[in-house]
């Protein structure tokens, strides 16, 4: 059975992140790679990065189910601070998929 995370601490983020070996969801390239659906989407491009509420129901319209624990290892790897609160940058997301 798959662990699930519910809440998860700096510290465990970390541990998730060194071992993504075995926690695929703490990945960041394997996440990374998911978006491939979601290329040509103009969200996508935006520099100025995209909302992760957002990222999750335009990767739903596109096929693909992100879980919370994914949208985390977008944010922390691909991630930015704006006015509107962190989001993630598509472009840098899309070319590490590469």
């Amino acid at each position: 059975q798959p662990l699930q995370i519910i809440r998860a601490d700096e510290h465990a983020l970390q541990f998730l992140e060194a071992h993504c070996d075995q926690f695929p969801m703490a990945d960041p390239i394997m996440c990374a790679r998911l978006l491939q659906p979601l290329r040509e989407e103009p969200e996508m491009q935006d520099e100025g990065g995209i909302d992760p509420d957002r990222l999750k129901e335009l990767a739903a319209q596109c096929g693909v189910d992100l879980v919370d624990h994914q949208v985390i290892t977008l944010l922390r790897k691909f991630g930015q601070d704006t006015d509107r609160g962190p989001v993630v940058c598509g472009p840098r997301a899309l070319e590490a998929a590469v």
